[in-house]
């Protein structure tokens, strides 16, 4: 449950995963929201010491997979705004899977190591939704 507390956002260039698995089919995600997606998976994964594809895995996987990519949704939700089915859309899940995530990482914040955590991770992501490297190209 805890996240590592060696985050460094400092200047670097980075090389954003893309996911090979992306959304459901029927899902329409904007250059804007796949923009967003890679810059929480490289806050999150590197934070929580995962691979950053194991995010995006129509599967739970292990624990702390789980408990990182439900981070990585409460963000997206919490921070940056999008609504529970969009955040759906952009994870491959279903809204109500979601909610639940965001309420167990609500839940989670009593912790204040683990609320510090989403707080450096909460601050972050505007930083780094502007870095040149991982602005979509054309952008």
């Amino acid at each position: 449950m805890s996240c590592q507390g060696n985050l460094d956002i400092s200047y670097q260039t980075i090389e954003p995963h893309m996911p090979s698995v992306m959304c459901r089919p029927h899902a329409t995600v904007s250059a804007e929201q796949q923009h967003l997606r890679v810059v929480i998976e490289l806050l999150v994964a590197r934070a929580f010491g995962v691979e950053p594809n194991a995010l995006w895995r129509s599967t739970r996987g292990l624990k702390h997979i789980a408990l990182a990519r439900q981070v990585a949704m409460y963000l997206a939700h919490t921070q940056c705004g999008l609504s529970l089915t969009e955040v759906g859309q952009l994870f491959g899940r279903d809204r109500t899977t979601v909610a639940h995530g965001c309420l167990k990482i609500e839940d989670m914040r009593d912790d204040a190591v683990f609320d510090y955590c989403l707080d450096v991770l909460a601050r972050a992501l505007p930083l780094m939704m502007t870095r040149p490297d991982t602005c979509p190209s054309g952008s």
